[in-house]
C-alpha cells in the first residue's frame, strides 16, 4: 500500500514523470519475544519468533524488528541474556533493530552476548539504525563486538555507512577488536550510549580504507570500578577525515582518546574525569601525533582545568 492522506489534500501517491512512486515507503514490522515466541512463527505481533536473527532474516530493506526485553533470570535484576551471534546482510539496508522495555534508559533494554567466539553484531548493509540495546561482549576477547564491514568487492564498506547507534549500552569489549569497529564508510552516528568497562569502545579502524564524517555524541565511557581502562576511543592511522567527539563524558584510561596520523577531527566539550594536566597530549589524556589536524576545544580535566590542544 502507498502512502495516502497527504497534508494539504494530497490523498495519494504521487505520479511524477511517469514514474509510480506506491509501494516506495512501505516496510514491514517483526517482533522478536524470546520468553513467548517461536521460530517457526511469522514474525507478527501475535506470532513472534524468539530469536533475533530469526526476526532479521524475516525482514528486508527498511524493514524494523522490535526485541522485547526477556524476564529477568532467577534472582536477578536485570533482563535475561539473548545469546546469539548476530548478522545483519547487505541487502538489509536500512533496516531498524530497537529494543522494546517498560524500563527506560540504556541499562533497560533487551540484553545480548555472543552464542560463540565471534562477533556479537555483525552489519553488512548500509543505513542500520539499532537502538535501546545492551550489548554485552564476554566472549568476544578474540573478536570484535559490533562490527561494520561489508561484503567484497564495491560494498566493503557498507555497514560503516550512514549506521546509527542510539541509547544503547556495551561493555566488556577487548582491546584488540574494540566495541563498536568502524571499518572505513562515512557518516555513521553512536550518540546517547553508555559504554561500560569497553576496551577501544570505539575503534575507527584499518589505515588503508579510512572515513569520513563519523560522530560521538553524548555518550559515557566508564572504566572498570574505577579501574582505568587502555583507552576509550582509537581512531587509525590514515585518512579519517572530519570526525567529532562532543559532549562525552569519560572515566579513567591513559590515553582517553588516540588519536591515529594523518586523522582530521574535532573533540569538543568533553570532561575528562581524572585528566589533572591541561595538555592534550599529557600521559593519561589525548594523544594527538604532530602535523594532525585535530582540534581540541571546551573541553575539562577531572579538577576542573581546561584542556587545551597541544601535539605529541
Amino acid at each position: 500500500m502507498g502512502l495516502t492522506n497527504f497534508p494539504n489534500g494530497i490523498m495519494a501517491t504521487p505520479n511524477l514523470g511517469g514514474n509510480d512512486f506506491a509501494g516506495w515507503f512501505d516496510s514491514n514490522v517483526y517482533f522478536v519475544d524470546g520468553d513467548n515466541g517461536s521460530d517457526d512463527n511469522n514474525g507478527s505481533m501475535e506470532t513472534p519468533v524468539a530469536t533475533i536473527q530469526a526476526g532479521i532474516d524475516l525482514a528486508g530493506p527498511q524493514d524494523t524488528v522490535y526485541i522485547r526485553t526477556l524476564a529477568p533470570d532467577a534472582d536477578a535484576s536485570e533482563p535475561g541474556t539473548y545469546e546469539e551471534d548476530l548478522t545483519i546482510p547487505y541487502a538489509n539496508h536500512g533496516m531498524k533493530l530497537i529494543g522494546v522495555s517498560p524500563q527506560f534508559g540504556s541499562w533497560g533494554g533487551p540484553k545480548i552476548k555472543n552464542a560463540t567466539a565471534v562477533a556479537l553484531l555483525t552489519v553488512n548493509a548500509s543505513n542500520v539504525h539499532i537502538a535501546n540495546l545492551q550489548f554485552n561482549c564476554t566472549r568476544n576477547s578474540g573478536t570484535y563486538g559490533i562490527y561494520l564491514s561489508g561484503i567484497s568487492g564495491y560494498a566493503t564498506l557498507a555497514g560503516s555507512v550512514g549506521f546509527v547507534m542510539k541509547n544503547c549500552m556495551l561493555k566488556n569489549s577487548s582491546t584488540t577488536y574494540g566495541g563498536v569497529n568502524i571499518i572505513g564508510g562515512y557518516g555513521s552516528v553512536i550518540r546517547d550510549c553508555v559504554f561500560y568497562a569497553a576496551e577501544n569502545a570505539v575503534w575507527m579502524s584499518s589505515g588503508t580504507l579510512g572515513s569520513n564524517q563519523h560522530r560521538v555524541i553524548n555518550c559515557d565511557f566508564v572504566d572498570n570500578n574505577g579501574t582505568a581502562l587502555t583507552t576509550h576511543i582509537t581512531t587509525h592511522s590514515g585518512s579519517h577525515r572530519g570526525w567529532v567527539i562532543r559532549d562525552c563524558t569519560f572515566g579513567g584510561a591513559a590515553p582517553f582518546i588516540l588519536v591515529g596520523a594523518n586523522n582530521t577531527g574535532l573533540i569538543a566539550n568533553c570532561h575528562f574525569q581524572d585528566l589533572t594536566a591541561t595538555l592534550a597530549n599529557s600521559t593519561g589524556g589525548i594523544t594527538i601525533p604532530v602535523g594532525t589536524e585535530v582540534a581540541v576545544t571546551g573541553c575539562s580535566g577531572g579538577v576542573g582545568l581546561d584542556v587545551i590542544q597541544s601535539q605529541a
